[in-house]
């Protein structure tokens, strides 16, 4: 997974970080929209399967305007959106959606990662095609690897004296 470093308001640049969190299950999750996702994280912190996903409710109790990305630990994909109502609704929107490619991408750089990465790129070479396309995207570009918890930890053999 790979992120760029800009958190922005609509036209102001608020702060450069990194917007991609391990989870203590081992999976990922990659955010984008509010940066006070903390809210979001817990639910997500020790899900490994998909019969341990929070339900729809449970999102939307968080009342957080939020887009992301979360990974688990065997690399399915899923979309998490939270929407705070638009001027025609009263209630908050959004859910949870697994994705059928081997690939997603969130944030205003989406549109072009996607497209990279459907022609080939890796998930940082894409991260940079956005940075090259749209005037929200910056650099420093973060990258995590998905961690494989169900191999045993390597050990040194120890020497026999």
């Amino acid at each position: 997974m790979a992120c760029d470093s800009a958190w922005s308001d609509n036209s102001t640049l608020i702060t450069r970080r990194n917007k991609i969190v391990r989870l203590k299950s081992g999976g990922l999750i990659g955010s984008a929209g509010d940066d006070d996702s903390r809210a979001v994280e817990a639910l997500f912190d020790r899900v490994k399967t998909p019969a341990g996903l929070p339900t729809r409710k449970e999102l939307l109790e968080l009342v957080i305007d939020y887009v992301g990305i979360v990974v688990l630990p065997k690399g399915r994909i899923y979309h998490v959106a939270i929407n705070e109502p638009s001027d025609h609704q009263t209630h908050w929107t959004g859910g949870l959606f697994e994705i059928g490619e081997s690939f997603h991408a969130v944030g205003s750089g989406s549109v072009h990662a996607i497209t990279a990465m459907e022609c080939g790129k890796t998930a940082r070479d894409a991260v940079h095609a956005a940075i090259n396309r749209d005037m929200h995207c910056r650099a420093p570009v973060y990258t995590f690897v998905l961690a494989a918890l169900d191999k045993p930890p390597a050990h040194k053999a120890r020497r026999k004296k």
